[in-house]
């Protein structure tokens, strides 16, 4: 067997949508030159492991916790620079800080309601429970997308913006209308499924940390198949690694299905494209 068979036999069972992906330019061992570079890689490497749409967000070189709007504007021009390029794979979110509620609120009415960018990022300059948020989600309400949040909890102690859980949770009771991606899974941990458990508009994508036995199964039994999404963080971390959290499962394949395209298809909106499979 050769390494081509080998990896036909890894992939999924249906195409993958990946909702948590970087550019090159922000992490990982390959320091690209060009948008196209970029891109190239980060498609390739999708082929490979059968991910075929990716929700692309970049932080901006040097990944600064506190950007500027003007840094928060670069990144979304770069993404966009990657949609050109392969407009049938990139997702593009609008990257914003809180900091800035205002500006980010215009932010997103030029890349989503100009631009027509399916989403937008947050990261960890304000914690999900500082106003600030309240125009960004009020945005992307308007404007009908999912807005993506950073959240963890770690041993060593969050940073002083970085979410918890918890405070996703406060800021989705908020905000009621809004659909939220909240980011890092293995990051949350059982703790963190108990405190979105009650938000019906949170949805938790798979990424953070390697493979943990038991935790996809735990989140689709306390928060139901249809609010788990599959997300890699990649390059911070590696396609095959994350695919396995949801392939190596003992979840029926339909489940496995909605959790790796039907999910986040079904929160996108419709105007980006995306059909949900049978």
């Amino acid at each position: 067997m050769n390494v081509s068979e080998i990896r036909n036999r890894l992939k999924p069972p249906c195409p993958a949508l990946d909702v948590h992906v970087h550019p090159l330019h922000c992490f990982g061992p390959y320091k690209t030159v060009t948008a196209g570079e970029d891109a190239h890689l980060l498609i390739e490497t999708g082929k490979r492991a059968g991910v075929e749409k990716m929700c692309l967000f970049s932080l901006c070189p040097g990944v600064p916790r506190e950007p500027t709007m003007q840094q928060c504007r670069e990144a979304n021009d770069y993404v966009q620079k990657l949609r050109e390029i392969a407009p049938d794979v990139f997702l593009p979110f609008c990257y914003v800080t809180p900091e800035f509620p205002e500006e980010s609120a215009a932010e997103i009415d030029r890349c989503v309601g100009g631009m027509r960018f399916p989403g937008v990022k947050l990261w960890v300059s304000r914690r999900a429970t500082d106003v600030g948020l309240d125009p960004i989600c009020e945005a992307a309400i308007k404007h009908d997308v999912p807005l993506l949040q950073h959240s963890w909890i770690k041993t060593t102690g969050n940073l002083p913006g970085e979410s918890f859980p918890a405070d996703v949770a406060d800021m989705a009771r908020r905000h009621p209308k809004a659909r939220i991606i909240m980011a890092h899974l293995n990051g949350g941990g059982l703790q963190g499924i108990e405190d979105v458990k009650g938000c019906p508009n949170i949805v938790v994508d798979t990424s953070g940390g390697d493979p943990e036995s038991g935790m996809v199964e735990a989140a689709v039994a306390r928060l139901g198949p249809t609010r788990v999404v599959y997300g890699s963080d990649m390059p911070v971390r590696q396609l095959g690694t994350q695919l396995g959290k949801t392939l190596g499962t003992t979840l029926s394949l339909q489940i496995k299905k909605d959790i790796l395209w039907n999910n986040a298809a079904r929160l996108l909106p419709d105007w980006a494209g995306v059909e949900v499979l049978p």
